[in-house]
């Protein structure tokens, strides 16, 4: 069954932490990932990115969501795979994290599986660590198959944490700088 999305942003509140058989499942460059459904927050469309100066190019800009600066990471970039161009139809997942909001940018979001029996996957094919599973979905067009599970906590680094907040930082002191006082 496919689970069709509207483009205005979709709250997952029904997701709890500690289910861990929910997946958001999406595609990236030809491929099916997903997440736990816990760790996404909302679906949102692409807005207007804020491009800075010396942007890296693991991000596709900034925006401001609810009076906070939020960074979008390409994680077409950060996982190694095929250029996968953001456009119109691509869709954001938002990421809460403790240190605020980050966007992963994807194709597309297929929908909800539940999964019960996830299998691991090895160390050596697990995208730098990031790849905790393999899941059996029927979500993708055209048949069933498998979608690797990521872990958010894993797709960046630590120095890519630290320089992620200081990107932030910036991005919040620049734009603090247009307030009317």
């Amino acid at each position: 069954m496919l689970l069709h999305f509207s483009f205005e942003s979709v709250p997952m509140s029904g997701a709890q932490f500690d289910d861990p058989g929910r997946y958001v499942v999406f595609g990236l460059s030809g491929r099916a990932l997903a997440l736990p459904a816990s760790t996404v927050a909302r679906f949102l469309p692409v807005p207007a990115l804020e491009r800075p100066p010396a942007l890296p190019p693991v991000l596709a800009g900034l925006f401001r969501w609810h009076g906070r600066v939020v960074p979008v990471l390409r994680l077409d970039r950060l996982l190694g795979l095929a250029e996968s161009a953001i456009g119109l139809y691509s869709t954001l997942l938002l990421i809460e994290r403790s240190d605020g909001p980050v966007a992963l940018a994807v194709d597309r979001v297929h929908g909800l599986a539940a999964a019960a029996d996830p299998q691991e996957i090895a160390e050596d094919l697990s995208f730098e660590g990031c790849a905790l599973a393999v899941i059996s979905q029927t979500l993708v067009p055209g048949g069933g198959g498998t979608a690797t599970v990521l872990d958010p906590g894993r797709l960046l680094t630590l120095a890519e944490e630290r320089r992620l907040e200081d990107f932030r930082t910036q991005a919040e002191e620049r734009l603090a700088q247009w307030q009317t006082p």
